[in-house]
């Protein structure tokens, strides 16, 4: 009589063959499952340390700075700061904040920080207050600093939005963030050129071109991509800016 001893019979107890199978297959199998996960995940790139407040939103007094780009100017004491600022999704402040132009203000929205660099998200929610208002107490408006000219720089990096990079994406750079980082330019968010300096620490521009104005949407449309800068800089408080000479892909001659 033949042996069905490895006849598989779904209601009756495993056959002896299969169980030694199994015994053995299951474990190599959730052991390659483990392996192959965590090599994948040591091959993904850092997303970097920015943080997005998503809670409830906090408020920040100032004086509101509108050129070249929306910011809050903040003095604690000795400390100055500058927070960009921008409005919910992917849009610029520029239309919100210009009628409160170097005025005192409390603003109330969301903090996007990065090594540094501060941006406040305004919440313009339909439905909630206006998120910027007039400086309701009696005190002296922080007086912003003069620019600090740092001369002409070429360097190499890449053109970001600053929203995203800071924190609103994870990651917020590369070619897979081309797209979005165009929308969110082309809508008035501040540009910013992440490049390295010889010690291999990240260095942050906010590009403008050469006669201060926001950049074009030539410039832009390299946003995402390796390029080359050449640029006159200068400190505003704890932001840099730089305004553009020449710009183009990386690798390509100078446009």
């Amino acid at each position: 009589m033949p042996d069905h001893d490895d006849f598989y019979v779904g209601y009756l107890a495993m056959p002896r063959s299969h169980r030694r199978f199994l015994q053995t297959a299951l474990p190599l199998t959730l052991l390659a499952v483990l392996l192959s996960a965590a090599a994948i995940a040591l091959t993904q790139r850092d997303p970097g340390a920015g943080t997005w407040q998503t809670g409830e939103a906090s408020t920040w007094s100032g004086m509101i700075l509108i050129d070249p780009y929306p910011t809050l100017h903040i003095k604690h004491g000795e400390d100055r700061s500058d927070y960009l600022l921008v409005r919910m999704g992917k849009f610029g402040a520029r239309e919100i904040a210009e009628p409160f132009t170097n005025q005192g203000v409390v603003v109330r929205g969301r903090l996007l920080e990065r090594d540094g660099r501060r941006m406040i998200e305004l919440d313009d929610a339909p439905g909630a207050d206006a998120p910027i208002r007039p400086w309701p107490v009696d005190a002296p408006i922080p007086t912003p600093p003069r620019p600090v000219a740092l001369g002409i720089i070429n360097t190499r990096g890449e053109i970001l939005d600053a929203k995203c990079y800071l924190g609103a994406m994870k990651p917020g750079d590369g070619k897979a963030h081309k797209a979005c980082a165009i929308l969110c330019l082309e809508a008035g968010v501040p540009p910013m050129l992440v490049s390295r300096a010889d010690d291999g620490s990240p260095r942050y521009h906010i590009l403008l071109e050469r006669n201060g104005d926001p950049i074009s949407a030539k410039s832009i449309a390299l946003a995402g991509e390796p390029v080359r800068v050449e640029g006159i800089a200068e400190a505003r408080g704890n932001l840099t800016y730089l305004r553009v000479i020449s710009l183009s892909r990386d690798g390509d001659a100078d446009e």
